[in-house]
């Protein structure tokens, strides 16, 4: 039947929007567990590196030339972590950027097929009702129903 299948597309439309929604989350959430794993992996190289400053100045404390060139190597890679993080960041935002743009057109390809089958199923259900409302006027004159011939005016002019 035609209505079934109007009625299927449109479910089908309603899970294709849905899908598009969850694999917009799922996305934000690998997007957010890859930079805070980065995050992580920077602090941890950045704890070493301090540990390891303190244990230069701990075996030479009157090594002040030393100790400076360890402070500056160690903030050198920093400065590189931290630029890092930035890039991944602008990375990240471009794709989200596409991510979102897909995701909006899923939506919007499944919004049309949802309300093209809306429109299909209420003219199925308007040609239903119309088609039930003139078999019931037929059985009730015993003639087919022509609105002209029936009104109370054109019976009038007959009699």
């Amino acid at each position: 039947m035609a209505n079934d299948d109007a009625a299927s597309k449109y479910y089908e439309a309603l899970n294709e929007t849905s899908d598009a929604v969850i694999d917009a989350i799922r996305a934000a959430n690998n997007r957010g567990h890859r930079f805070t794993t980065a995050l992580i992996e920077q602090a941890q190289e950045n704890q070493r590196d301090a540990a390891e400053i303190t244990r230069k100045w701990a075996a030479a404390p009157f090594d002040m030339i030393g100790l400076m060139s360890s402070i500056t190597e160690s903030t050198t890679k920093a400065q590189g972590r931290a630029l890092d993080a930035t890039r991944q960041i602008f990375n990240e935002f471009s794709d989200v950027q596409k991510e979102t743009r897909d995701i909006v057109q899923r939506v919007i390809a499944a919004n049309r097929s949802a309300n093209e089958a809306s429109v299909n199923m209420a003219r199925s259900a308007f040609s239903r009702a119309t088609t039930a409302v003139q078999t019931a006027t037929e059985r009730t004159n015993g003639k087919p129903a022509d609105t002209k011939a029936n009104s109370p005016k054109t019976e009038a002019k007959v009699r």
